[in-house]
């Protein structure tokens, strides 16, 4: 019994200070996109792209409708049937959430069925003043006991901008903890939105775990003001035993908003390539895009076709703006930035939400991901949570990924449609 004690903790001690999140012990991180599955959707008379070509449809599986979810999540790699299997699972007995939004109604039913089975809850969700409550984060309450269910509202007060965090905690502190991260909130963007979603297993007593349940707790207890936010933060990781991960480095707007973006800068001068996603883009990242490409660097962008139109037809369509268009274009696209579409559905307000850049170094890579669009209140105002990863397993799904989309759903703007139509 002595013998076991000792090497307990000789373990936890040799933990506590790990270079790398994978020296840790359990150590698993699988990256999943959600990949939507979708039926064929013709137009209804043919369609003349912008070089001549005649096409009859959107592009499979880009373009979605409502009605594709079932098929969508239904595959074993879909991220939302793995958050499902990680909610149900017999070992979980606590769950942090923190998103924008919450509906996605599997998810919800998951949750249901573990709160039935005694597991606690905590979410945090954007609330701005005056807000309604999310109904279907507040109907979990019925599923369990009084005090089980904990629903909190935060953002768009005291400095704060949206509650924009993604995250997914599975037994914060336990010995074995599992964390999802994503660029997709707790709806459609586990389906059949474009979206990256990360599931890490590590020990409790790694700083990632730890910073992890600072940042929910925090929003918790301390997230009606940026200063009080600020303060929380610093107050939290002081206490943890552990260093930050080399391998991994986790950041939380809008406490560490200037060292993410100096981590961007850093990696976007050091690179061969870039390749790069997002809803959308503006601000410093933008500005630093601009400059790399007037120095000739390489960079690849992938962005929903809202943008595309919104620059086409001078208005703003989906969620994008006119003026955000004409500054990607004037700035970017025109300066060399090899650009493609994804032609996604805007009547259903299906998007291309994925937020990321692929850094290809001479020697190896990385990842800058995380629930954050690339813009100027994402790394100085609202909640959110970024990482800059170079586990190469990792690093090689993203490569993966992107390749898939650039060259097998992506559309050139010579490949656009003339006319903005929907089937």
């Amino acid at each position: 019994m002595k013998t076991t004690s000792i090497l307990l903790l000789t373990l936890l001690s040799s933990q506590s200070f790990a270079a790398k999140l994978s020296d840790y012990k359990p150590f698993a991180f699988e990256a999943l996109f959600t990949n939507p599955v979708c039926q064929t959707y013709n137009y209804d008379r043919a369609v003349v792209t912008t070089s001549g070509q005649t096409v009859t449809s959107k592009p499979d599986d880009v373009y979605c409708k409502q009605s594709d979810e079932t098929t969508s999540v239904s595959r074993k790699d879909a991220p939302q049937y793995r958050l499902v299997e990680w909610i149900t699972n017999k070992d979980t007995k606590e769950l942090y959430l923190a998103y924008l939004s919450f509906s996605a109604k599997n998810v919800v039913t998951a949750l249901c069925s573990a709160v039935r089975n005694g597991v606690k809850v905590n979410i945090v969700l954007d609330g701005e003043p005056g807000h309604k409550e999310n109904k279907d984060a507040e109907g979990l309450k019925k599923c369990g006991n009084d005090g089980q269910v904990k629903v909190t509202y935060r953002g768009s007060t005291g400095g704060l901008g949206y509650a924009h965090n993604k995250i997914m905690i599975v037994n914060p502190g336990a010995a074995v903890t599992k964390i999802v991260f994503s660029s997709g909130n707790m709806t459609s963007g586990t389906s059949i939105n474009h979206e990256n979603w990360n599931f890490v297993t590590t020990s409790g007593e790694s700083y990632f775990a730890q910073a992890h349940k600072c940042v929910v707790e925090g929003m918790v207890v301390a997230g009606d003001t940026k200063k009080n936010f600020t303060q929380y933060m610093k107050d939290c990781r002081s206490q943890i035993k552990a260093k930050p991960e080399t391998d991994i480095k986790v950041y939380f707007s809008p406490v560490d908003g200037k060292e993410a973006l100096a981590q961007v800068e850093k990696a976007g001068k050091n690179a061969k390539l870039i390749e790069s996603m997002s809803h959308r883009f503006s601000g410093a990242i933008a500005d630093l895009y601009a400059k790399l490409l007037t120095d000739g660097k390489k960079i690849k962008f992938i962005l929903d076709d809202d943008i595309y139109w919104s620059a086409v037809l001078k208005r703003d369509i989906g969620r994008n703006t006119k003026f955000e268009a004409f500054k990607i274009f004037n700035e970017l696209i025109n300066r060399g930035m090899e650009t493609r579409f994804l032609q996604t559905n805007q009547n259903v307000y299906q998007l291309q939400h994925n937020k990321f850049m692929i850094f290809s170094f001479d020697n190896g890579g990385a990842v800058f991901n995380g629930a954050g669009n690339f813009t100027t209140a994402a790394f100085t105002k609202n909640f959110e949570n970024f990482y800059y990863i170079e586990i190469p397993s990792v690093v090689e799904a993203y490569k993966k990924q992107y390749k898939k989309y650039f060259e097998e759903m992506a559309t050139t703007a010579e490949d656009m449609p003339r006319d903005y139509v929907m089937p």
